[in-house]
């Protein structure tokens, strides 16, 4: 029995979408359900300088229910019956069950005790602001206490009472390595930060204390007993206690945080959150979220990994700001990471061809971004945000993008047409802007990257982050640790992406009715795939590999062989290089377990490689790692070329990763392991996504 089946045992209630509900507004999940849990305020109410998402702890018996925030730190819950207190979760009656999960917020229901049911709500009106809701019904005879606790595991926190009591203001930093890590300073924002904890019933007991760590039942039961009732020095841990002596009733807590120079309006801003109805949060997700495709999923793990990566994708933007005149995305908003928060990479915008199913505004717009700070000799630099761009010299060259951008246009394009939500107009003015700009970035692209002008294509500028795969590659660490490394090679993936780029141009000059313009980029797409078949498929192992420039063989000058099963190698099946007879030795090659089809998804390294390593032990890993940004591609790659039943596999594996890892940690995660269940990597990254848009292949 495969380990997916033995976690969908464990039980999830999804109730049927009935008129006017959302797939995810009337769900019954336990914490064994794979339910993505962080929640994160829409770009409409977001601002890049105060930013605080939060993830939902609901599922682990070993700690209270939580809120977590990875730098403004955590707000977990606590209830007292009579003499008896509730603070882990495996000491709950009932433990929680989430009723409704939307990007920005979600309710629960739980029994702490028999006869003490609570209901939980949590919204984020704004990236500065949250709201905390507890509706309680108490059958029994005894008075109930709850118990607030804000936990800090990064850094101290200054903690003072308002004057009325009823709130707490915490004073602390946000570490400005959070926002940038290239730069000394960015213009706006400010480290210090005071956050506010308010609600509308008078704090009964407090205490501060100077440190914070994961307590038992027990353990929580006797220190919050007597609270110390100080807020004095620097303190990790602040304790709110609250009498709520009546049978039900409603609690709510309001967390406000401004940077330095704006706390004054703490208070009232606070006020204001306190006053807001929940029904206005839920009718902005039922607008922006009623497009989602409706699908006949496999079962319901996959219905929640399906929203999960849609939600995940639509969190992550920003209003329009700085040099960007649309939304734009980051990696990830929380938790925070420096160098995934300066903006947009063509490699993790494949994730719009996700949003585009239901949101194709949003996704053309951040697509859009790229051409507002194009050059004019068509160059994209690396990396662009609002407030950075990051071209990353090396040897005397710019960095680019690896180029999946016109493909990306593409699809967007007809996802944007077919969804019916896009003026005539508005989806021309895409399609011929971003024609312009793939035309222009490609040209730069075949004068800038062809140095040796043989037709096929190299890496420049510094040439591990250009190609993607820049730590840990079997290749470039045969041939030095240099940024520009790899640029001795005649590049396969690139060679294969430009392919793709150059038939994505010619499909889409021939929509705008550019019809010699079309025939140039077929003649120039089936010459690069006349070249790449000739110098870079082997015959005798029946695979692609990259092509040392000075030899024009697999071999380097030295005589390293270059004869390593990459995942790029099944590139030429979604290029549309490989014809017939080369497509079924690829595939022959990737439903080999002993190779690529492994347990948790494709690997980017054939596991009989002697450089093979499974395991994620930490970021850009590609000697072994599952990396979903390349999967997908030959995913596609599958489903275009008429193998729809070996893409499907192929989103089984994959889905077994993410599912696992959701139903455990309820997150998504930058790579997995292609064999084990641990993994240790960045987590909630944008391209997680991309499953979703490969479940609505299989399933539409």
């Amino acid at each position: 029995m495969r380990l997916k089946r033995l976690v969908f045992m464990l039980g999830i209630g999804l109730l049927a979408v009935g008129p006017g509900l959302l797939a995810l507004e009337n769900i019954r999940c336990p914490g064994s359900a794979p339910l993505f849990s962080s929640y994160i305020a829409p770009y409409e109410r977001s601002n890049y300088f105060v930013d605080e998402g939060y993830h939902l702890v609901y599922y682990d018996d070993q700690l209270p229910l939580r809120l977590v925030n990875e730098s403004a730190g955590e707000i977990s819950l606590a209830f007292k019956l009579g003499e008896v207190m509730v603070f882990n979760l495996g000491d709950y009656y009932q433990k929680p069950v989430v009723t409704a999960s939307f990007p920005d917020s979600f309710s629960l229901e739980a029994e702490p005790f028999a006869g003490f049911t609570v209901t939980v709500r949590f919204a984020l009106p704004s990236s500065a602001g949250a709201l905390l809701e507890i509706t309680y019904q108490n059958d029994t005879k005894l008075d109930f206490m709850l118990y607030l606790v804000y936990g800090n595991a990064y850094q101290k926190v200054i903690c003072k009472q308002t004057a009325g009591g009823v709130a707490m203001i915490l004073s602390y930093k946000e570490p400005g390595k959070n926002m940038y890590f290239q730069q000394d300073s960015l213009p706006g924002f400010k480290e210090e930060r005071h956050s506010i904890l308010s609600s509308l019933n008078r704090v009964y007991a407090w205490g501060g204390y100077p440190v914070y760590r994961n307590l038992t039942g027990k353990e929580a039961a006797e220190k919050y007993e007597y609270l110390n009732g100080s807020l004095a020095g620097d303190i990790a841990e602040l304790v709110l206690s609250y009498s709520l002596p009546e049978k039900k009733g409603v609690f709510r807590l309001a967390r406000l945080t401004a940077q330095e120079g704006d706390e004054k309006e703490l208070e009232a801003g606070a006020d204001k959150l306190l006053g807001l109805n929940f029904s206005d949060i839920l009718a902005f997700n039922r607008e922006k979220l009623q497009q989602i495709p409706v699908l006949t999923f496999k079962d319901d793990q996959e219905r929640l990994l399906y929203y999960g990566g849609l939600y995940l994708a639509r969190q992550q933007f920003y209003p329009a700001a700085g040099q960007f005149p649309y939304p734009y995305y980051v990696f990830s908003r929380e938790p925070t990471w420096g160098w995934g928060h300066e903006g947009q990479v063509f490699h993790e915008s494949l994730s719009m061809q996700s949003l585009a199913l239901f949101d194709p505004v949003l996704a053309m717009g951040s697509q859009k971004n790229f051409l507002a700070v194009q050059g004019k000799d068509g160059y994209m630099p690396y990396r662009v945000g609002a407030y950075f761009t990051r071209t990353f010299p090396a040897a005397g060259e710019k960095t680019t993008s690896a180029p999946f951008f016109s493909w990306t246009n593409l699809v967007v394009y007809k996802s944007a047409r077919a969804s019916g939500l896009v003026p005539g107009k508005d989806l021309h003015d895409y399609l011929e802007k971003s024609y312009a700009g793939g035309k222009s970035f490609m040209a730069y692209l075949l004068a800038t990257r062809d140095k040796n002008r043989n037709g096929l294509l190299e890496w420049g500028g510094h040439t591990l982050l250009e190609c993607v795969r820049d730590y840990l590659n079997a290749v470039f660490d045969l041939l030095g640790d240099a940024p520009e490394t790899l640029n001795q090679l005649e590049a396969l993936d690139l060679s294969c992406m430009a392919v793709k780029e150059m038939r994505s141009l010619q499909e889409m000059a021939g929509m705008l009715g550019k019809k010699a313009e079309a025939l140039y980029w077929q003649e120039k797409a089936d010459n690069l795939a006349a070249l790449i078949n000739r110098y870079m498929w082997d015959e005798e192992t029946g695979f692609y590999y990259h092509v040392h420039k000075d030899t024009m063989s697999f071999f380097t000058p030295t005589g390293i062989s270059l004869k390593r099963k990459e995942i790029i190698g099944l590139l030429p099946l979604w290029a549309g290089v490989a014809d017939k007879v080369r497509a079924e030795k690829l595939i022959a090659h990737l439903k080999n377990p002993d190779e690529f089809f492994r347990r948790f998804g494709i690997p980017t390294l054939s596991a009989a490689d002697p450089y093979y390593d499974p395991q994620v032990l930490g970021c850009c890993r590609w000697n072994g790692p599952v990396w979903i940004t390349w999967v997908y591609p030959v995913f596609m790659g599958l489903i275009e070329s008429g193998h729809r039943d070996i893409a499907g596999q192929v989103l089984e594996r994959m889905e077994e990763a993410m599912i696992f890892q959701l139903a455990r940690n309820h997150r998504l995660w930058e790579s997995y392991s292609p064999d084990f269940t641990q993994l240790n990597s960045p987590k909630n990254y944008i391209w997680d996504a991309l499953i979703s848009r490969m479940i609505y292949e299989i399933r539409k």
